[in-house]
């Protein structure tokens, strides 16, 4: 069971890695934490997403999510944050057009590394391509 685990310790660290390289050939460049904030607000389209709540759904602190927003929001032009209509302390996080352009080709550059772990990652975890 140990040796399972490490190789797969061993295996996230080689997939991560590479994830990490191809999306760091973007323009702009994206890491894969960045990434996962492009897709949890196309998840939620139409809906405002609140900074402590993408901050949950990344397991980072809120101070590491606001350094992250702003970054995205100031550089890259990918993400508007608004005041929240009820609360007015709330800020609200949607996508921009350039966002979703971004989004697509990250996801396109995600799938080409994963479908070349597509066998393995079915063994380690019962993943299925949908």
């Amino acid at each position: 069971m140990l040796e399972n685990w490490l190789e797969l310790q061993k295996f996230t660290k080689q997939v991560n890695t590479e994830l990490e390289r191809s999306l760091s050939q973007m323009v702009p460049a994206v890491t894969v934490n960045e990434f996962y904030v492009l897709h949890f607000l196309e998840q939620n389209a139409g809906h405002d997403l609140r900074v402590s709540d993408l901050s949950q759904k990344l397991d980072l602190s809120l101070s590491a999510t606001s350094r992250m927003l702003v970054r995205f929001e100031q550089t890259c032009n990918v993400i508007t944050r608004n005041q929240g209509q009820e609360d007015k302390r709330s800020v609200r996080i949607n996508l921009t057009a350039e966002g979703e352009n971004v989004l697509l080709e990250a996801k396109q550059r995600i799938d080409a590394v994963l479908s070349k772990y597509e066998e393995k990652l079915v063994n380690f975890g019962g993943i299925k391509n949908d």
